[in-house]
C-alpha cells in the first residue's frame, strides 16, 4: 500500500547543491523529482526539487533542507555596460545558495 501524500513541496535550489541534497533527501526516505533551470539575478543553474510527503514527516524534511541549503557569500562579476567596465572587471558580493520552499496541500493523490 502506498504512504498517504497530503503535502507537496516545492524547493528551489542552487544546481550544485542539487546532487548531495537529492542523495541525503533519498537515504531520509523521501522520493524526489528534479527539474533542473537556469535563472535569477547572477543567471545560475537552479533545481526545483517535487517532494511529496506526509505532513507528519514535514519536520525532518525542513531540517534537512536547513542542513544541506546553507547560503553563502562570494564575490561576483558586476553586470554593467560602460566603457570603464571593459577596461576593468568590478566585482560585488552577493548572497548565493539556500533555498526557496513553497508547501502546498494536497487533495488528492493517486499512483498509478
Amino acid at each position: 500500500m502506498a504512504a498517504l501524500v497530503d503535502q507537496l513541496v516545492l524547493a528551489t535550489v542552487s544546481g550544485e547543491q542539487t546532487g548531495e541534497l537529492v542523495q541525503r533527501l533519498n537515504q531520509d526516505g523521501f522520493y524526489v523529482t528534479v527539474i533542473d533551470s537556469r535563472g535569477g539575478l547572477l543567471d545560475e543553474r537552479t533545481s526545483t526539487l517535487l517532494i511529496g510527503l506526509n505532513r507528519d514527516r514535514q519536520p525532518q524534511l525542513l531540517d534537512r533542507l536547513r542542513s544541506e541549503c546553507r547560503t553563502r557569500r562570494r564575490l561576483i562579476p558586476a553586470q554593467l555596460e560602460t566603457p570603464l567596465a571593459s577596461a576593468q572587471t568590478l566585482m560585488i558580493e552577493a548572497e548565493t545558495g539556500g533555498a526557496i520552499l513553497y508547501v502546498f496541500d494536497v487533495e488528492r493523490f493517486e499512483q498509478l
